[in-house]
């Protein structure tokens, strides 16, 4: 719209354009009513009783309080009973192949189940076991309440660019198929002297070709670099991800400072981020976790965020991020529940809690975060860290219709704070139905669309296979 037209006009043609648009112009496609509404929206922490209605575009047109006027006419109406809603989770971080791999090494810190997972498990597999493997991650992750995953994807490490962009295909459709909502990290080349920058371009660009020929899905959020930085041991790795982020408008994800055992090495490398250019509001930071005052300073200063993983980092012993400060200081945190070889549960429930008890213990004070805090973090921190607050994290009209209903029966009588027992007592089975765009996708901890046990299996089948 012309920025010189009176402000007036303007007003009145964006309104015209609201009114006329398909998502205004049509009857509601589903109404929600009689729940019990937590937002997340900011200046909305009341629960709102009352009603849902949902474009047939997938889009909320309406949440209010009390019953839908009688002139309101949808395809469908269903009575929630008295049922939670809130936004679906998003996990800012998981690795959906690791659900084939679940209670690997238990007995070791970060190298160590590394040097078994992938040196030993996975390095196995193929393209097509690793489609199987994402389907069923990102299929557990919809059964727990995830309704948008951040998929680190599997390369297989593989001696061809061509194989490579195989297993980056396999993992995207297993994703796409399963109905949930997701960014797909891509993994790119591993700097060497038989790897250049050009070549290391060229494959990414042939992936992101491949992936705008697939058929539109507004599920499919977008395409952001699996960074590898704090894995290699070359200035070379962070030149070739700024420039390709720059070229290509792509957000980073980097795993950094997870462990302690390396955590001076990774330290190290933080000036490589800052002069190369790969420290910008587009990079997000995978645990960091033993961070000190001058690498947070300078995240804040340049707009980069992090995905916490409590889950994950506790059952690996990698210590706890100090949330609290990192928030005190501007840095913006989402949550993510990781893989399911290192959390073993794709649960935001118990992500929420493991990462509230473990900041409550770090600073033996309760009231250092609460319930509505982290469930923010899994929900609008989440969105915001990943570039889509204006599209999820919330239930507000024009956003995507991503939600649960959750059943109140077992989470007690006393709502002084319904947001203290929703994170405190809540479980997947308290979920009664998750939706992903208005469409139904589980309902009493069943999927609609797949049967899960058939792909387990197939899954379990693949992996034995491997040995």
């Amino acid at each position: 719209m012309p920025p010189h037209l009176p402000v007036l006009l303007r007003r009145t043609l964006v309104l015209v354009t609201i009114l006329i648009s398909p998502a205004f112009a049509a009857n509601p496609k589903l109404i929600i009513r009689n729940a019990r509404i937590m937002t997340m929206a900011a200046n909305q922490r009341e629960p709102i009783n009352g009603y849902l209605s949902i474009a047939p575009d997938g889009t909320i047109l309406a949440v209010a309080a009390g019953e839908p006027p009688a002139t309101l006419h949808a395809d469908k109406i269903i009575d929630a009973h008295g049922d939670l809603m809130i936004p679906g989770f998003i996990s800012a971080h998981s690795h959906l192949w690791q659900a084939a791999y679940r209670g690997l090494a238990a007995d070791k810190t970060l190298p160590g189940w590394i040097d078994d997972l992938y040196g030993v498990h996975a390095s196995k597999a193929s393209p097509e076991d690793m489609y199987w493997f994402a389907l069923l991650g990102s299929l557990d992750h919809l059964e727990h309440g995830i309704t948008t995953a951040y998929n680190f994807t599997y390369g297989g490490r593989a001696k061809t660019a061509e194989l490579n962009n195989q297993f980056e295909e396999a993992q995207f459709r297993g994703a796409a198929e399963s109905g949930i909502r997701f960014v797909h990290s891509y993994g790119p080349d591993r700097m060497s002297p038989a790897i250049t920058i050009d070549q290391a371009r060229t494959r990414l660009k042939t992936f992101l070709d491949w992936t705008a020929n697939q058929p539109p899905d507004p599920r499919f959020l977008s395409v952001m670099i699996s960074g590898m930085t704090a894995f290699n041991n070359t200035y070379q790795q962070s030149v070739m991800e700024a420039a390709m982020m720059k070229e290509f408008h792509l957000g980073n994800q980097t795993h950094y400072i997870e462990a302690p055992d390396d955590q001076g090495e990774q330290r190290s490398k933080f000036r490589w981020l800052m002069d190369s250019g790969l420290l910008t509001n587009q990079l997000i930071f995978g645990h960091f976790i033993h961070t000190d005052d001058f690498i947070l300073q300078q995240t804040s200063q340049a707009g980069a965020s992090m995905s916490w993983n409590p889950l994950s980092n506790g059952r690996l012993a990698s210590g706890v991020a100090d949330i609290p400060k990192y928030l005190k200081m501007g840095i913006r945190v989402g949550m993510g529940v990781d893989g399911e070889a290192s959390a073993d549960l794709a649960d935001p429930f118990e992500n929420m809690r493991t990462g509230l008890y473990a900041i409550h213990d770090k600073y033996e004070d309760a009231t250092i975060m609460s319930p509505y805090q982290v469930l923010w973090l899994h929900t609008m921190g989440s969105a915001d860290v990943l570039n889509v607050k204006d599209k999820l994290g919330s239930l507000e009209p024009g956003k995507f219709a991503d939600l649960l209903l959750i059943n109140p029966k077992r989470l007690g009588v006393s709502l002084e704070d319904p947001y203290a027992n929703l994170v405190l007592i809540a479980a997947e089975r308290d979920i009664d139905s998750v939706y992903v765009g208005g469409e139904l996708m589980v309902e009493h901890n069943q999927l609609l669309h797949h049967d899960l046990d058939k792909v387990q299996s197939e899954s379990n089948r693949r992996v034995l296979a491997q040995h």
